[in-house]
C-alpha cells in the first residue's frame, strides 16, 4: 500500500490491515521510521529514535496479544524506559539512562504496542509549550511558525503529522488536552483513578494519549484503565470496555455552555467564534444547553494550584537530579525550572497544606455543580496556539510565569486536573489560515464512557480527520 493509502486509516484502521494480512507489522514499523527520518529534522517533534529494536520486535510479534498488537507509538520523554535514554527534556539529564520501565511503559509493552522512539516535552513538563533548551522547539506541523503546545507538544506534532498513528501523552494541568487542541487532535484525560495515582504533583496528573479518532482513544484507554499493587487509594473497576461504550449514541445530556463568570480572562475572537460554533452543535445534536457554570473563586483557584504544582514540581526537580546523582544548578537546568526549585524550598508546610486545602473544598464545589449537568462545555486554550519563542519568561518570576500561563493561554483545563474529573478536547474547527481550535468539556467523576460518546458522536456529525491531508511536509 502506498503512503497515501496507510495515512487514511488511524490506528485501529491499521489493526485490521494486520489482522487481515494486507500489510505486517513490520511493513508499518519501516513505513512510520521512514516518515520520521524526512519529517522530523522540520518538526523536531521525536528526540531519541528505537528503530533498530523496533524492528526487531516487529518481525516477531503476536498480533493477538491486544488491540493495538504489532502497531508503533512514541513515549513521552517524561517516562522511562530501561536502558533507553530519559531526559525530561533537561541538561541535567542529558546522560541519563532508564534503570526500569514506569508502569504506563510496561502496559504499552505488555499490549504489544512497538516503540520507535521518544518525544519532545518542555523540560519536567513544566510548560504549555514544548521548546527545551536541551532539543530546541518542537514546530506545529498546521504553522511551523507556532507551538504544538505542551507539555505533550513532540507527541502531538508527531501524530498530527502522521508520523505514528498513535502517541502516549501525560495531563497534570492541561498537557494531553492543550496540544490536542493546537494540532487539531482528540486529546482526553481520564478520571482520577483510572490509571494507577502518581506520588507526584498531589494526584493531579495522569497518562493516556494523543490519537486522530475518538476509537483511538477508546481501544487505548482500555489497554492502560486499571490499578496497579500497592495503591493508596481507590481506582475504579476496570469491568468498562471504552470502546463498545463509546460505539453508543448518548443520551440527551444537559450541557452548561459558560466560561468567564467575572470577565478575567481575553479570549480572541477566532476561539469565540469556534465556541459559538460549537454551541450551535451541541443544540443540533439534541443536547439540553444552558448559559451557566460552577460557581468558585477562580483567582484564589488559580493561585493555589500553582502552590502545589510549584512545591511538588520542586520535589520532582530535586529526585531526579538525585537519580541521575547531579546537583540541580542554573547551569544544568532553565531558568524556570531552578526558580521553582527554590519556590518549593522557601514554601512552608502551613502554606502548601493551606493551598491544598483550599483546592480540595473549591473543587468540591465544582463537582457539586455536576449534580445537575452532565458537561460543562468551554474553550480549550484561551487563544491560538503561541509563536515559538513568545512563551518566554519576559523577567518573569517562576511562579509569576506558571500562573501567568494558566491564566492568560490554559484558563479551565487545570480545574479537571484538581477535582480528578475526565476531560477532552475535540478539534471543531480551523481558521482560515489552518490553525486548528479545540473545544472542551468536562464531564462527571467516572463517567470517561459518557464523554467518549459524546466525542463520537462529534466526529460522526463535524468529521475532522480529512483535514489533516492539509499538513504539507
Amino acid at each position: 500500500m502506498n503512503e497515501k493509502q496507510l495515512l487514511a486509516f488511524d490506528g485501529y484502521g491499521l489493526k485490521e490491515l494486520l489482522e487481515q494480512k494486507l500489510i505486517s507489522s513490520l511493513e508499518l514499523v519501516d513505513f512510520f521510521i521512514n516518515r520520521i527520518e524526512r519529517i522530523n529534522p522540520k518538526l523536531n517533534a521525536v528526540v531519541h529514535d528505537m528503530f533498530d529494536s523496533a524492528r526487531e520486535e516487529a518481525k516477531n510479534i503476536r498480533l493477538d496479544r491486544s488491540m493495538v498488537a504489532g502497531l508503533p507509538v512514541l513515549i513521552k520523554d517524561l517516562n522511562p524506559i530501561k536502558g533507553q535514554p530519559s531526559t525530561s527534556g533537561s541538561v541535567m539529564l542529558r546522560d541519563f539512562v532508564a534503570p526500569d520501565n514506569d508502569y504506563i511503559v510496561d502496559r504499552l509493552k505488555k499490549a504489544g504496542l512497538i516503540f520507535l522512539g521518544k518525544t519532545n516535552t518542555p523540560e519536567m513538563g513544566f510548560l504549555p509549550t514544548t521548546e527545551p533548551k536541551l532539543f530546541g522547539p518542537t514546530k506545529n506541523p498546521w504553522d511551523l511558525d507556532r507551538s504544538p503546545g505542551g507539555s505533550s507538544g513532540g507527541a502531538a506534532a508527531a501524530v498530527a503529522a502522521g508520523l505514528v498513528p498513535f502517541a502516549h501523552a501525560s495531563d497534570g494541568g492541561g498537557s494531553i488536552r492543550i496540544p490536542a487542541s493546537a494540532c487539531g487532535l482528540f486529546g482526553f484525560k481520564p478520571s482520577r483513578g483510572r490509571m494507577p495515582y502518581s506520588p507526584y504533583v498531589n494526584q493531579f496528573s495522569t497518562n493516556h494519549a494523543v490519537t486522530r479518532t475518538v476509537r483511538d482513544s477508546a481501544v487505548l484507554l482500555d489497554i492502560l484503565n486499571g490499578s496497579e499493587q500497592a495503591q493508596i487509594y481507590p481506582t475504579f473497576d476496570k469491568k468498562s470496555n471504552f470502546l463498545d461504550e463509546m460505539k453508543q449514541q448518548p443520551r440527551k445530556l444537559k450541557i452548561a455552555v459558560k466560561f468567564d463568570k467575572d470577565g478575567l480572562i481575553n479570549y480572541d475572537q477566532a476561539t469565540r467564534e469556534n465556541f459559538a460554533k460549537s454551541v450551535q452543535l451541541m443544540k443540533d445534536l439534541g443536547h439540553d444547553v444552558i448559559e451557566t457554570m460552577p460557581s468558585f473563586d477562580y483567582e484564589a483557584l488559580a493561585h493555589h494550584f500553582i502552590n502545589i504544582w510549584m512545591a511538588t514540581g520542586s520535589v520532582v526537580v530535586k529526585h531526579l537530579g538525585l537519580m541521575a546523582g547531579k546537583e540541580p544548578t542554573i547551569q544544568n537546568v532553565e531558568r524556570l525550572t531552578y526558580d521553582i526549585l527554590k519556590y518549593g524550598e522557601k514554601l512552608t508546610a502551613l502554606e502548601y497544606e493551606e493551598s491544598r486545602v483550599f483546592v480540595q473544598k473549591e473543587a468540591q464545589k465544582i463537582i457539586t455543580f455536576f449534580n445537575k449537568f452532565d458537561i460543562w462545555m468551554t474553550p480549550t486554550m484561551n487563544q491560538l496556539p503561541l509563536p515559538i519563542g513568545e512563551s518566554e519568561g519576559q523577567g518573569l518570576s517562576g511562579y509569576e510565569e506558571m500562573l501567568q500561563n494558566m491564566l492568560n493561554y490554559n484558563p479551565i483545563m487545570p480545574i479537571a486536573n484538581a477535582t480528578g474529573q475526565p476531560a477532552m478536547s475535540v478539534p471543531t474547527s480551523w481558521t482560515e489560515e489552518g490553525i486548528p481550535i479545540g473545544t472542551h468539556f468536562i464531564g462527571q467523576q467516572g463517567e470517561d464512557a459518557q464523554l467518549l460518546q459524546l466525542a463520537h458522536q462529534i466526529e460522526q456529525a463535524e468529521p475532522w480527520f480529512d483535514y489533516y491531508k492539509q499538513i504539507k511536509l
